[in-house]
């Protein structure tokens, strides 16, 4: 299991994506181009207490530290747009 993550700019927000190899595990939304870090830090953070690996643990600790600005971040799991098609009949 191999982490990256990529950030695109949407026009209005930056998506934040994380990548489990070349499948999408989890998506998030920053408003702002300061808390990118903190967006992945949060969803890093889930996906530790879901049994994460060294890359998600050390997010994990880095959230709280002193100066690291903190963000809550609705998580879309699988991405935004599985999310919406799951719900449509």
């Amino acid at each position: 299991m191999t982490y990256r993550t990529k950030t695109t700019w949407l026009g209005r927000e930056y998506g934040c994506r994380v990548y489990d190899d070349a499948v999408l595990v989890v998506e998030g939304r920053a408003a702002r181009r300061d808390l990118i870090g903190a967006t992945y830090r949060d969803m890093l953070r889930t996906l530790d207490k879901c049994g994460g690996d060294t890359f998600t643990s050390a997010a994990r600790r880095r959230k709280y530290r002193a100066g690291n600005p903190v963000a809550s971040v609705k998580h879309y799991w699988g991405g935004k747009f599985n999310a919406v098609a799951q719900r449509e009949p």
